[in-house]
């Protein structure tokens, strides 16, 4: 075989390679998507019988519908953060194989399970033992993506550039861990079903934000030394 056809099967093997990859990361943002669209899917239109007090009467059923509102805002958040990370991490994945394929389906398993989860704990919120399902969702969503991360951040399988930055790659997979113990620490606050406990599992989530900012500004200080 002459060298040009060698580079011709070359140039088609890294076209098919990207195009499986570009296909991987299609079906994953179509499953977000979905994801997030059964979230509002759950909040129903509320119908009104009394047309003659109908001012009065939306209002009080908007009110009610107070929990399910929270509840779609809380899972489009988590749901949303989820995807910016699948989507930084997948913009360092230069390559596939099978095993990537079963984790991101891993992943992605745990993400659609989300508006049940969610629409679970919109109405019985108040209910710890619900709250728990609900965290462990999304604890298993957060191991889920540790998996892949160390997965692909493994030179050993040639699946990604972390390995010229590592200092990007043990930021990425220390947040999804400390990230994966809020909602552990929730789920498990849970458990005792005592009245501190049960608050102290709801405002655990307020920890995230928080862990995000302090790990973004280390790797921004640890950069700049670099």
């Amino acid at each position: 075989m002459s060298k040009e056809q060698n580079y011709h099967q070359y140039g088609l093997q890294e076209e098919r390679k990207q195009f499986q990859l570009e296909r991987l990361i299609l079906f994953s943002d179509a499953v977000f998507a979905i994801a997030i669209t059964l979230l509002v899917i759950e909040i129903r239109v509320p119908e009104i019988e009394n047309t003659s007090q109908f001012t009065p009467a939306i209002k009080l059923a908007l009110y009610n519908m107070l929990p399910q509102f929270f509840g779609f805002i809380l899972s489009f958040a988590v749901i949303g953060q989820f995807w910016l990370t699948h989507h930084k991490l997948f913009g360092h994945v230069t390559n596939y194989n099978n095993k990537l394929l079963r984790l991101n389906l891993l992943f992605l398993f745990w993400i659609v399970l989300v508006p049940f989860t969610s629409g679970l704990n919109s109405r019985y919120g108040n209910v710890d033992f619900v709250w728990m399902v609900y965290c462990l969702n999304l604890f298993f969503i957060s191991l889920s993506l540790i998996l892949i991360y160390k997965y692909v951040g493994s030179a050993k399988w040639h699946l990604s550039n972390f390995s010229e930055n590592k200092i990007l790659l043990k930021h990425s997979i220390t947040r999804a861990v400390l990230i994966a113990c809020v909602f552990l620490a929730s789920a498990v606050f849970s458990i005792p079903n005592n009245i501190f406990f049960s608050y102290l599992s709801r405002f655990t989530f307020f920890l995230i934000p928080v862990v995000i900012s302090v790990l973004n500004k280390r790797l921004k200080k640890q950069l700049t030394k670099h």
